[in-house]
This record gives C-alpha cells, sequence and structure tokens, in this order.
C-alpha cells in the first residue's frame, strides 16, 4: 500500500499540477479579461470625464454670463447711484462755499469799498494830473500855432518893410545924434 500510493503520488502530484496550471490558465485568462476589461472602462471613464469637463466648462462659462449679465446692470446702477450722491454732496458744498463766501464779503464789503475809494481816489487824481498836463500841452500847442499864425503877417511885414525901416532906423539914428550933438553944442556954447 506504501508502495501504490508512493506510485499515485507522483500521478497525483501531476494531476494537482495540471489542475493548478488550468487553474492559473483560466486565472491568468480572466485576469486578461479583468485588464482588458478595466482597461477599456478606464478609457471610457477618461471620455466621460472628459464629456463632464467640456459640459462643466461650457456650464461654468453660460454662469460667468448669466452673473455678468445680472451683475453689469446692478453694478451699473451702483456707480450711478453713488454719482449721483457724490453730485448732491458737490451741490450742497458749493451752495455752503457760496454761503461762505457771500458771509465772508459781506464782512470784508466796508474793507474792500474803504480800499477800493482810496484807489480810486489815487487813480482820480492821477487820471486828473495827467488830464491836466494834456490839456495843457495841447493848449500850450494851439497857443504857440495862433502864436505863429498872429506874427507870421508880421514878420512877413517886416521882412517886406525891413530894409526901408532900417534905412529910416539908421537916419533916426543919425537924426539923434545929430541932435545929441546940436544939444551939446548949444550947451557948451
Amino acid at each position: 500500500m506504501i508502495a501504490m500510493s508512493e506510485s499515485k503520488k507522483p500521478e497525483f502530484d501531476r494531476e494537482q499540477a495540471r489542475e493548478g496550471f488550468q487553474t492559473v490558465a483560466e486565472i491568468r485568462q480572466r485576469l486578461d479579461i479583468l485588464a482588458e476589461h478595466v482597461e477599456s472602462r478606464k478609457e471610457a471613464l477618461e471620455e466621460e470625464i472628459q464629456e463632464h469637463l467640456h459640459e462643466s466648462l461650457a456650464n461654468a462659462r453660460d454662469s460667468m454670463e448669466r452673473i455678468q449679465e445680472n451683475i453689469v446692470p446692478k453694478v451699473e446702477k451702483a456707480i450711478r447711484t453713488k454719482m449721483e450722491e457724490i453730485d448732491r454732496k458737490m451741490i450742497r458744498m458749493n451752495e455752503e462755499g457760496l454761503e461762505a463766501v457771500r458771509q465772508e464779503l459781506v464782512k470784508a464789503t466796508p474793507e474792500i469799498t474803504r480800499q477800493i475809494l482810496e484807489d480810486l481816489d489815487k487813480l482820480v487824481a492821477e487820471n486828473t494830473r495827467f488830464a491836466k498836463m494834456e490839456i495843457l500841452n495841447e493848449v500850450k500847442a494851439e497857443l504857440n500855432k495862433s502864436i505863429q499864425s498872429s506874427i507870421e503877417p508880421v514878420n512877413k511885414k517886416l521882412e517886406k518893410d525891413l530894409p526901408g525901416l532900417k534905412a529910416l532906423t539908421i537916419s533916426a539914428l543919425a537924426l539923434a545924434g545929430l541932435a545929441l550933438v546940436g544939444v551939446i553944442w548949444l550947451n557948451v556954447r
């Protein structure tokens, strides 16, 4: 029985080895099928992920556009509201500034008026003096013209009568000299 069991043992081992080999082959075959299935499933999942990614990006773009469409009018309205508020504040500040200027002008009016009147007096005095000088110069010029026009006929007449007057003057001087000599001679005698 020991001999038989020893002879059956190698056959049993072979049988077991064949069964083990067949099991390994089946496992390998199943493993290859499983690997192919995993690979195809992986590719399908990658494609599905890509599709979902593209779809998500498109949805995100659409969402961004919708958000922008909704936000832009709100932002513009907020800006417009803020600008109107700033305009109102500027108008109020301008009115307050104008009122402050008016009050300062009312306070400063007497001093400003006094200063203006002083400056005006100086200006009037200076302009009056200037006007007097102008009038005086004009009067002098007119007077010179009048004198020249009055003297001119006399000068012409003198120039015309001058040679005769010279002779007459010389004769008068000669006669005066003779008369003087006559008077002296009469006194001396």
